[in-house]
């Protein structure tokens, strides 16, 4: 297996692009849903969510960190919910 990997790695290919598109995938219809309910931004890209996401994971990501870790979804999430005002919408 790690064969295989290191070959496609150096092949130039990304052995992660698929799983990186299902997710951006799955992160952007939890945000149309959010955005059409009204309680989440309309103007975030699922990608960038997934880079926050995976930058809580870099931060924070190892088990005496999840304290951590759960402070930096707060935040997150908290930058994902509309305003009252309306403005990000």
């Amino acid at each position: 297996m790690a064969g295989a990997l290191r070959a496609v790695i150096a092949s130039g290919a990304d052995p992660y692009a698929h799983s990186r598109e299902l997710l951006a995938g799955t992160i952007g219809a939890l945000l149309d849903a959010g955005g059409a309910a009204g309680t989440l931004r309309r103007d975030v890209a699922a990608e960038d969510v997934l880079a926050g996401v995976n930058g809580v994971c870099f931060a924070a990501g190892e088990p005496a960190q999840r304290e951590q870790a759960g402070r930096l979804l707060d935040l997150l999430m908290d930058g994902l919910r509309r305003t009252s005002s309306g403005a990000a919408t």
